[in-house]
C-alpha cells in the first residue's frame, strides 16, 4: 500500500507549527530580561562515620547554635548524661564535671581537647586536670566529638570517664556583629568575620562578656576572648591550618556560707562572709594542624601546639576558724608554659578481601609549671605554704587496628603506652611543705571493641578499655602517690 500525502494538509500543518512557535517565542520575550535566575542551593550529603562504641557521639553545630550562649560549658549540656555546673569561687573558675558516675571535679577524669590540642592542666595549683573552657567562643565550634569511656588508643591522660574534642570552624559565610543583655547587668558582645573564603579560609572572632550575677556581692565578671584561624590546601591532597586563642578574665566570688548563718538570718542566702574571693586568669594558645592524603589510601597527620597560662585564685572556706586575727583565706598561683604535639599515619588496605585500617601514632607533651600556695587577707599575701617548680614530660606511642571480616561484624582495638617523667624543685626553704625530687613511671593500656550488626537498624557493642590520669607531680615525688592512676 502506498501512502499519499495531501499538499493542502501539509501546508496547514506547517502553519499550525509556525503559529505555535510564534506564540512560544512571544511568551519567552515577554519575560523580564533582568529577572534573576533561580539559584539552586548546594546540597551536601554527609554520612556518619562508623563508631567503635555506642557511647561515641558527634554534636553538630546546628544543635549548638540553637542554645543560648553565655558560658562555653553550656555546650557540654548537649551531651546525654554529661553534667557541668558552676563551682563555688565565681563564674571565672572552671566548672565541675560529672560523667558516667564519675565526679571528675574540674577535669581529673574527663579529657578535653580543642582540635586535638589537650586542654586539661597537669600539676595545677587548684586541682589535677583543671579545665577552664572559658577561652572557647561557642559560635566558633563546628561540632563536638564525644567518646564516653576509655576505648580509643588516640586518647590518654585524664580520659577515664571519656573524652570531648571541640572542632572549630574554618570560616563563616556571613559576618556577624551581635550584642545581647539580661538580668544582673549581663552583657555579651560578639564579632565574627571571614575576610577570605577561597584558597585561604580565615576566621576571626572576638567576644566580650560581663555579669554581676545574682549575689549581693557583685561578681564583676569580665571576660575577653579572641580567636583567629587560617586554613589552606597546599596541594589537592592536604590541608594546613593555623589557629590562636586569647583569654583574659577577672571576677569576684561570694564563696560558701554556713547554713546556720543563713537559717538564723545572720547572712542572706545570696550574701557572703568574705567578699574578697575570686581571681583572675589569662590563657593564650597557638596550634598547627596538617594532614596529607596519599594516593594509596593512607593519611599522614601531625599537630603541634604551645600554650601560656596564668591564674591567681583567692578562696576562703573556714573564715576565722584557724586564724581569728587575719582569717583563713588562702591563695593559689599558677604560671605555666605547655608545648607538645602528635604525629601519625593511617592506612586503608584489603586483606583477603576484608577492609582493614591500621593507625600508628606518637604524642608528646611538656608542662613547665610554677605553682604556689599561701595564705592571704583581702587578697594580700600573708604567708607561703608551698612554692615549687614542676617539669612534667610524657611520651605516648599508640597503635590501632580496625577490621571487618563480615558485613555484620567489626573489630577495633589497639594499645597505648604512657611514659612520664616528673622533676620537682622546691623554691621555699622555710615552707611547711617542700616537695623536691625526680620520678618516672609508665603503663600500657589495652583497648578492644567488637561491633555486631546492624540488624533491624540496631547494632550491639562489646567494649573493653583501660584509662588513667596522671597525678600531681609534687605528690608523686614527695608523698609517695602513684604517678599514674589506672582505671
Amino acid at each position: 500500500m502506498r501512502w499519499r500525502t495531501d499538499k493542502r494538509s501539509g501546508v496547514v500543518t506547517c502553519w499550525v507549527w509556525l503559529v505555535v512557535a510564534l506564540c512560544w517565542s512571544s511568551v519567552a520575550l515577554a519575560h523580564d530580561p533582568d529577572e534573576a535566575e533561580l539559584e539552586v542551593p548546594e546540597i551536601a550529603v554527609v554520612g556518619e562515620r562508623p563508631v567503635a562504641a555506642s557511647s561515641q557521639q558527634f554534636i553538630p553545630d546546628k544543635e549548638i547554635v540553637l542554645q543560648p550562649q553565655g558560658r562555653p560549658a553550656q555546650v557540654l549540656r548537649l551531651i546525654p548524661g554529661f553534667v557541668a555546673v558552676e563551682h563555688s569561687g565565681g563564674a571565672g573558675k572552671a566548672d565541675q564535671y560529672f560523667l558516667r558516675g564519675f565526679d571528675a571535679d574540674h577535669g581529673t577524669d574527663v579529657g578535653f581537647f580543642l582540635d586535638g590540642m589537650p586542654i586539661n592542666l597537669r600539676t595545677h595549683a587548684h586541682g589535677q586536670g583543671y579545665t577552664d573552657l572559658n577561652f572557647i567562643i561557642p559560635e566558633t565550634i563546628e561540632g563536638v566529638d564525644v567518646h564516653k569511656g576509655a576505648y580509643l588508643p588516640e586518647y590518654g591522660d585524664f580520659v577515664t570517664a571519656g573524652a570531648v574534642n571541640f572542632r572549630t570552624r574554618d570560616m563563616v559565610k556571613e559576618g556577624l556583629l551581635q550584642g545581647a543583655g539580661g538580668e544582673y547587668s549581663t552583657q555579651r558582645y560578639l564579632l565574627m568575620l571571614s575576610p577570605t573564603k577561597d584558597r585561604v579560609r580565615t576566621l576571626f572572632a572576638a567576644e566580650g562578656f560581663y555579669t554581676n550575677g545574682p549575689y549581693l556581692n557583685d561578681n564583676n565578671y569580665h571576660r575577653a576572648n579572641l580567636f583567629g584561624k587560617a586554613t589552606t590546601n597546599l596541594t589537592g591532597r592536604d590541608e594546613l591550618s593555623l589557629q590562636a586563642t586569647f583569654l583574659q578574665s577577672r571576677w569576684d566570688g561570694s564563696g560558701e556560707i554556713p547554713f546556720r548563718a543563713v537559717s538564723t538570718g545572720l547572712v542572706d542566702r545570696f550574701g557572703s562572709i568574705n567578699p574578697y574571693e575570686g581571681g583572675n586568669t589569662l590563657r593564650t594558645t597557638g596550634q598547627l594542624n596538617y594532614h596529607y592524603d596519599t594516593t594509596t589510601g593512607g593519611q599522614f597527620f601531625a599537630n603541634a601546639y604551645g600554650q601560656y597560662y596564668r591564674l591567681d585564685l583567692f578562696t576562703d572556706f573556714t573564715f576565722f576558724l584557724n586564724d581569728p586575727a587575719r582569717g583563713d583565706g588562702f591563695a593559689q598561683y599558677d604560671r605555666r608554659a605547655i608545648y607538645g604535639g602528635d604525629i601519625g599515619y593511617k592506612q586503608r588496605v584489603q586483606v583477603f578481601g576484608m577492609p582493614v585500617i591500621g593507625t600508628v601514632g606518637f604524642q608528646t607533651r611538656v608542662d613547665d609549671v610554677h605553682t604556689k600556695l599561701g595564705t592571704q587577707t583581702l587578697r594580700s599575701p600573708t604567708g607561703t605554704t608551698i612554692d615549687s617548680d614542676a617539669h612534667s614530660v610524657s611520651y605516648s606511642p599508640f597503635v590501632k587496628g580496625e577490621i571487618q571480616p563480615f558485613s555484620w561484624l567489626r573489630f577495633s582495638g589497639g594499645v597505648r603506652g604512657e611514659f612520664f617523667t616528673f622533676d620537682v624543685s622546691n623554691r621555699c626553704a622555710t615552707c611547711a611543705e617542700q616537695p623536691d625530687g625526680r620520678k618516672g613511671s609508665g603503663i600500657v593500656l589495652p583497648k578492644m571493641s567488637m561491633i555486631l550488626g546492624p540488624w533491624a537498624g540496631t547494632e550491639f557493642f562489646v567494649n573493653y578499655g583501660e584509662g588513667f590520669h596522671s597525678n600531681d607531680a609534687r605528690s608523686a615525688v614527695s608523698l609517695g602517690a602513684a604517678p599514674l592512676a589506672r582505671s
